[in-house]
């Protein structure tokens, strides 16, 4: 996945977190302790999931540095996150603006036996 294509990814997931925010932030903190729960757990993986894009958006900045020994680094770090952001894409399917081609390709993922419990054996 080129960079722009992570950028659009980053920017979809960044609108569904800020709606994830927003209906946590709408829970009323006195109807009950699972709602407060729930509302903390929710604002909780928010948070965790803009740490992530915020890291994306480090990496699509050094990739637009003109020193190689920025840029490259960036863009190999680009591709390697595309497939996480993916996975957590792939929670908001349902939405109209979910793009099919972001659906994970597990194929791309296989485990390497290698490195398997067995392989360490």
């Amino acid at each position: 996945m080129r960079s722009d294509g992570v950028a659009d990814l980053a920017s979809f997931l960044g609108a569904r977190i800020d709606e994830d925010e927003a209906a946590a932030q709408s829970l009323k903190r006195d109807t009950g302790e699972d709602t407060t729960e729930l509302r903390a757990q929710v604002l909780a993986d928010v948070a965790a999931k803009r740490g992530v894009l915020r890291f994306v958006e480090r990496m699509q900045q050094d990739a637009e540095h003109a020193d190689f020994l920025v840029h490259g680094p960036a863009m190999i770090v680009l591709s390697a996150t595309a497939i996480p952001l993916r996975h957590l894409a792939a929670a908001y399917a349902a939405h109209p603006d979910f793009r099919p081609e972001w659906v994970p390709n597990e194929e791309h993922v296989e485990p390497d036996p290698r490195f398997s419990r067995s392989g360490w054996a």
